[in-house]
């Protein structure tokens, strides 16, 4: 009678990202080296930094840059995956541009040479500039290291053959928002119904939860009228109560799914829904522009959004922004509604300094 036995290898990691801006993109290198790098991270017990060349030049007549990755411990050396990434800053999707998982990278800070692993043409500037990775002169570069540590092998043992799918649960709640057969309330928003599940609903957010708390009555729907919410922000807060996502919005331009997101946020606050609030909060941030960032920092002011706010703070640092913000006519159509945060900034950037008796 045959048998089968199985032994298997495990590693214990530790992951990290790290977000490196570079601000002023096509201003290249400003100073006398040709590389710049990143603040230190500290990831698996190592000190790791971002290497960016913004000026290489390739065989083909392109002009690339040039991204690595350098452990800068002293006299250390580690084994790790290395995952460069780009930020796409119109959708936060983040595209991974070279990266090593096959085998993990052995890195040496007492060799020049084994120090840093990366890619001299990491991504033609022509290839940026016909893609969303450039926003506002801002490219967003995102590494992700996993160090290795060690390697176990278990012991012989029987082995099991049965296969077990991947989880599948908000696959089968994203068809059950599309099956409108079982719906038991539906929501009106401008005139269009939406039918929904109590019990999804209930589950998910804390304010559905106690809007539908009454009993119904027998072979009777519950009908809703939300009031001040356009339908394509619904559709999107309940595309995520079943799904946990945002729906693509492909449809739209820039501007149009900015303005989603804006309202989004708002909802996901009213709903008491965190983690939407928090994906809209990291979109937002992502995206920010002169046409968009005073109506934002207003949003990250009314609901108390510390690190929305100081995003948009450090968009605004340079002076000529700023005018060119409180210039805008977003700006005046805030601040007839209510007083700007974005005021106080600019008054206090632009008030002239007091002069010494």
């Amino acid at each position: 009678m045959a048998s089968t036995t199985e032994s298997s290898c495990t590693t214990q990691t530790v992951q990290g990202t790290h977000r490196f801006q570079i601000c002023q993109f096509s201003y290249g290198n400003v100073g006398d080296e040709d590389y710049i790098r990143s603040g230190t991270f500290r990831v698996g017990g190592f000190d790791w930094v971002i290497v960016y060349c913004p000026d290489a030049d390739g065989d083909d007549g392109e002009e690339y840059i040039s991204v690595y990755l350098e452990l800068m411990s002293k006299y250390a050396e580690a084994l790790a995956f290395v995952d460069m990434r780009l930020i796409n800053q119109v959708t936060g999707d983040a595209c991974t541009i070279c990266a090593e998982n096959r085998v993990p990278n052995q890195f040496k800070s007492s060799s020049f040479e084994d120090a840093s692993w990366g890619r001299e043409k990491f991504i033609s500037k022509r290839a940026l500039k016909d893609s969303g990775y450039i926003r506002d002169n801002r490219l967003v570069i995102e590494c992700v290291v996993t160090v290795v540590h060690e390697l176990r092998v278990s012991e012989n043992k029987a082995s099991c053959e049965i296969e077990v799918p991947p989880p599948n649960a908000l696959e089968h709640f994203g068809k059950m928002l599309k099956d409108k057969s079982r719906a038991d309330v539906t929501f009106k928003v401008r005139g269009e119904m939406f039918p929904a599940h109590r019990a999804v609903l209930s589950a998910r957010s804390p304010v559905f939860k106690a809007q539908l708390s009454e009993p119904m009555k027998e072979n009777k729907m519950r009908h809703i009228t939300v009031d001040r919410m356009e339908q394509v922000v619904f559709e999107a807060l309940l595309h995520f109560v079943y799904t946990d996502s945002l729906p693509t919005m492909d449809d739209l331009d820039r501007s149009e799914r900015n303005a989603v997101v804006q309202h989004l946020f708002a909802a996901a606050d009213q709903y008491g829904l965190d983690r939407l609030k928090l994906m809209c909060e990291r979109i937002l941030c992502l995206n920010l522009d002169v046409d968009n960032v005073a109506v934002v920092l207003r949003l990250a002011d009314r609901y108390d959004c510390q690190k929305l706010k100081e995003a948009c703070v450090d968009f605004l640092v340079p002076s000529e922004r700023i005018d060119a913000v409180v210039a805008s006519r977003e700006y005046e159509s805030i601040k007839l509604v209510s007083p700007s945060p974005l005021a106080d900034l600019w008054e206090k950037n632009t008030r002239p300094p007091k002069r010494s008796v």
